[in-house]
């Protein structure tokens, strides 16, 4: 449905330029951040965060499992009082599992804003790149060309502008 709402979009835009000419030109961001110094660095700064949290969760996790396992192996061996005192210990030990993985993994926690804080300035630099690229060579349109989810059916290997803009971010970082 997308796609056929682009082509149609598409056909619009052919038939109202007339005999003006449209040039149409694509990217790939993904090659255009794995290119890109700073793409690199600040991915390696939200990985090395994200492991540290991650490792925090994992021994939350294995604390809270070996509590669990210790209370099977000793609950026939337990009064009541004791087994639901252990109980309500596991169920808050799980909820602070839960509450650590939702507010450090989970949507608008803080590994999402952290990506958004590092990723954004990175994101407004290559949108500008590909808006000065796209003025240099005269481009109607630029599409990027996401390797999961291309809105391309088609293209000429010519219109590829990704390396142009690769070298303008290079160019520009100097």
């Amino acid at each position: 449905m997308h796609l056929l709402l682009t082509a149609a979009c598409m056909l619009l835009l052919v038939s109202s330029a007339g005999a003006q000419a449209l040039k149409l030109g694509y990217v790939d961001s993904q090659k255009i951040f794995e290119g890109l110094p700073e793409a690199k660095e600040a991915q390696d700064q939200l990985d090395a965060r994200l492991q540290v949290w991650q490792d925090s969760l994992d021994m939350l996790s294995k604390q809270y499992l070996q509590e669990f396992e210790a209370y099977q192996s000793q609950q026939g061996m337990m009064s009541e009082t004791a087994k639901e005192e252990k109980q309500q210990e596991l169920l808050a030990l799980q909820q602070v599992v839960q509450e650590y993985r939702t507010a450090k993994f989970g949507q608008g926690g803080e590994a999402a804003r952290m990506r958004q804080s590092v990723l954004a300035p990175l994101q407004d630099k290559v949108l500008k790149a590909i808006r000065e690229v796209a003025k240099e060579e005269g481009l109607n349109f630029v599409f990027d060309k996401i390797e999961d989810a291309s809105m391309l059916l088609y293209a000429e290997e010519k219109f590829d502008y990704t390396f142009k803009v690769l070298d303008n971010l290079k160019r520009g970082s100097k």
